[in-house]
């Protein structure tokens, strides 16, 4: 089955969530810090808004585990 992500190059939502999945699980095993985990975050793409949500575009606000 072809989804959206596999024939786009842009990430999608629901490509940031799996990447925070995946962070928030290095994070735990102690792989990376949560600091690591933010910045690999906005270089994926999102930025950080004050209240700790995540800015996907101008339009769209993620509110992201961070745990």
């Amino acid at each position: 089955m072809i989804t959206d992500t596999m024939t786009n190059d842009n990430l999608v939502t629901v490509d940031f969530y799996h990447l925070n999945t995946v962070l928030i699980k290095m994070v735990r095993m102690g792989q990376l810090t949560n600091e690591e985990r933010e910045g690999l975050l906005h270089k994926s793409g999102l930025i950080k808004l004050e209240d700790g949500r995540w800015q996907e575009s101008n339009t769209s606000i993620l509110t992201l585990i961070n745990e």
